[in-house]
């Protein structure tokens, strides 16, 4: 059993005994509640004390599977890593539409940075996110047609030159913040119900031009900034058409959420690709290094 996952037995067995407590005590006192919300709030506080580098990862219901059912949550932490999920009834957590991106980090880095925890709350003693991750939701990998170049970054249309034109945008913020470490992880397929084998191809081209094509570039000719990486959900997770693989689906119609086996699947090959790139960010931080 690995150190993380003693650490969390222990403190939910203390947040069991803790709890029992508080419900004997205060009881009749309407105080039940808050103060159970306090003692899991210390004993989050412990474990994040432990770590050295945070991560904010703004997500919903996918990132969510990813993370706990996964297990990269732990995998993370591990490294030393504390993750805190912005989601639904967070600020900065609400819309994750690929045109909400560049808005979103124009308006509200100084919350993404501060973001604490869920719902809502914000460091106000000076710490910092070291790592933004950010993902939007599968609907996003329905793009119903190519657009005309150069797009529009907020454009309400699901097309390829507005996606493109929504990431050439969102170069601008990665460059003000180059301290801090900027991961997209790509939008996840749909089951074939929810979407065309034209989009469901479309998704894959933007996909593989952020990768192939957009990366590259704003690390060689751009910036010369290492702070910007994408891991590749999409492909992870689809099959050759560019559906959610079909031993991957929960098995209700029409609903493209990942089942707990992708989750793992993703979780692993997350950590497998984001191991190195740690480990190099953190010898160059503040140097460019060569795209490979």
């Amino acid at each position: 059993m690995s150190k993380v996952l003693i650490t969390l037995l222990v403190i939910s067995i203390v947040a069991n005994m803790v709890g029992l407590y508080i419900l004997y005590k205060y009881y009749r006192s309407g105080r039940v509640i808050d103060d159970l919300i306090d003692s899991l709030e210390s004993m989050t506080e412990i474990l994040e004390r432990k770590c050295s580098t945070r991560m904010v990862f703004i997500h919903h219901s996918v990132g969510h599977g990813i993370l706990q059912q996964g297990g990269l949550r732990d995998s993370l932490y591990e490294m030393g890593i504390f993750v805190k999920g912005a989601t639904y009834g967070d600020n900065i957590g609400n819309k994750t539409d690929i045109k909400h991106w560049a808005p979103k980090f124009r308006d509200n880095m100084e919350l993404i940075i501060s973001f604490k925890t869920h719902p809502d709350k914000y460091y106000d003693d000076g710490t910092v996110n070291d790592i933004i991750m950010f993902k939007s939701c599968f609907p996003n990998s329905d793009i119903i047609e190519d657009g005309s170049e150069p797009g529009i970054p907020g454009g309400e249309i699901r097309s390829l030159a507005n996606y493109r034109a929504a990431f050439t945008a969102l170069k601008e913020e990665f460059v003000r913040h180059k301290d801090r470490l900027f991961i997209y992880m790509t939008a996840p397929p749909l089951v074939p119900e929810a979407t065309t084998m034209e989009a469901a191809a479309r998704a894959r081209r933007f996909n593989r031009w952020l990768t192939e094509e957009f990366v590259p570039a704003y690390y060689k000719e751009d910036t010369g900034l290492d702070n910007f990486i994408v891991f590749n959900l999409f492909e992870v997770l689809a099959d050759e058409d560019g559906f959610l693989r079909e031993g991957y689906r929960l098995g209700r119609p029409g609903d493209s959420h990942p089942n707990e086996k992708a989750n793992k699947i993703v979780a692993r090959e997350f950590m497998e690709f984001f191991r190195p790139v740690w480990a190099a960010w953190q010898e160059n931080r503040g140097i460019s290094i060569s795209y490979q």
